[in-house]
């Protein structure tokens, strides 16, 4: 079992009206999290976009958290508000971080991160 997630993620989410594609790096000091999230989002019927989420949160072992604190658009027609988001989830048996996730405009998703390199 994973105790220490430092290091790179895929990341996948579905969150009902479009998809976001990507991965994310970790950096773990004791429970202590920091990172960035990086994806591609594809909402129907719109210009895919990137987006750059720095993140800080907690990991115990088993409980994972994180939220946005600084958000950056990459490759983006137009420039709009862009609400950070707040990740939950757990470390299941496949190694696998699965949960929720959820912004202050009332969006909800699920995610899957997977591991690519751990450090």
């Amino acid at each position: 079992m994973i105790k220490n997630i430092t290091g790179r993620w895929s990341f996948n989410e579905d969150f009902g009206f479009g998809k976001d594609e990507g991965f994310a790096e970790f950096t773990q000091e004791g429970e202590k999290i920091s990172g960035v999230v990086v994806y591609t989002e594809r909402i129907e019927g719109e210009t895919p976009f990137r987006v750059q989420q720095d993140v800080e949160g907690t990991f115990d072992g088993e409980k994972f958290s994180v939220t946005g604190t600084k958000v950056e658009l990459l490759d983006c027609e137009k420039e709009f508000e862009y609400h950070l988001d707040t990740w939950e989830g757990v470390l299941n048996s496949q190694n696998q971080i699965v949960g929720h996730s959820y912004d202050h405009h009332e969006c909800f998703g699920v995610f899957v991160m997977k591991v690519i390199e751990l450090q």
